[in-house]
Parts: C-alpha cells; structure tokens; sequence
C-alpha cells in the first residue's frame, strides 16, 4: 500500500501501472491496489460478478483507488475499459465502475451494448439510492457491495418489476423532452449532441458521464 501511494501522480493517473487483476486471473474483478476496500467485500463482489458474466456475458471491473492525480474519472475509466479490453468482443458489453475517494466520486462507464439496459437515468438511481448514503459517510464496503448488487439485479432481470415502471416513467420523460425540443427548435442539436458523446475514435462507446459527487446534497436528489 505504501509503495502504491507513495509513487506521486503519474503513477496514479496512468491505467497500465494498475494491476490487471483480472487480466490475469478471470475469477476477480475489483482493482483495490491501495486496499480501501476489505478483503471480505472484495471477495462479494468478485462473486456477484462472476455470477452475471457466468448468467448474461456481461463483463465488469472494479477500481477503488486513492486518488487518479488531475485527471476526470470519465477519461481513466474510457482509458481502463479499453486497456483491458472489458467486454466481449462484437457486443461492447463491459461496464467499468471506478470510485476514487480523494475526488469523492463514483463513475459508471458503460460500453454501447449495455446502453439500452443500464442507461445513465439508472446508474445515477443505483447511485443515489443505494451506494451514496454509504460512501458520503467513507463507508466504502458497504456502498460499493451495495451497489454492485443493485447493478446486478438489473443487469441479470432480476429488478424487472421495478425497472418496468422506471422505463414506463423514463418513455414519458423522453416523449416530454421531445415534444418540448421541437416546440422550441433545438432538436437538430440535440440529436448533434447526442452523436459527439460517441468515441471519437472507435465510435462506438456510449461515452456515458454518470459520475456522481457522494456528498449530502448529491444523496438527496
């Protein structure tokens, strides 16, 4: 932990000098260098990941890291999932959940075949409800195996009942929002808006910014 902490900020804002913990063994799935996570909530979550890979192909890393330097929680975790190449190939299903507790957030990072599954209105509700009442109060076991959970039950269709009335609620919203961007004439942006948050480059990463400050204010939207 010492070593890891005391290498400054290039070493801690650069992807490749994290462990590739599951590069190198397919059973773990949390990157937890600095040991901010317990050994016992690490092992919860390698196998509530396990588990939805084994069950739907999804797959997911974890990083828990001191500080990532200046650097956006967005960026590191672009530069994680395509390092390691999380997912599966031709599905872009890899999802990246880093929490980085100098910055005091936590980022979802979704690639484009979990957009319609698990779009930013969900992982900001998996957020609020589940992991930020934990994390403000640096209860990082806790908020992270909770959240985790929550995560799985919608990735895996278990949430179904809940998450059929949150899509009846979300297509309200949606049509709402559409009705009011052509009332005012700001589809054309909208939509323009919607195609920069692809990769620049491989075009095909949903590039979502749901990235949360776990403050009070934030746990109580």
């Amino acid at each position: 932990r010492s070593v890891y902490r005391g290498l400054g900020d290039v070493y801690k804002r650069q992807v490749d000098n994290l462990p590739t913990v599951h590069l190198q063994n397919k059973m773990q799935y949390v990157c937890n260098p600095a040991g901010i996570l317990s050994q016992a909530a690490c092992d919860t979550i390698d196998t509530m990941l396990h588990a939805l890979e084994q069950q739907t192909g999804i797959e997911t890393v974890v990083a828990i890291v001191p500080s990532i330097g200046d650097m956006e929680c967005f960026d590191f975790c672009h530069q994680l999932l395509n390092q390691w190449g999380v997912g599966k190939k031709g599905k872009d299903n890899g999802l990246v959940i880093l929490l980085v507790t100098d910055q005091r957030c936590i980022q979802f990072y979704t690639g484009y075949g979990l957009e319609g599954v698990l779009p930013d209105a969900i992982c900001k509700r998996i957020q609020t409800k589940y992991m930020i009442p934990y994390l403000k109060d640096g209860n990082w076991n806790e908020g992270m195996v909770a959240g985790i959970r929550a995560t799985c039950q919608r990735l895996d269709g278990s949430m179904e009942n809940e998450s059929l009335s949150e899509s009846n609620n979300e297509s309200m919203d949606f049509i709402f929002a559409v009705i009011l961007f052509a009332v005012i004439g700001v589809g054309i942006a909208f939509f323009a808006a919607r195609n920069q948050s692809r990769c620049p480059k491989c075009g095909k990463h949903a590039l979502q910014r749901t990235c949360l400050l776990y403050t009070s204010d934030a746990a109580d939207e």
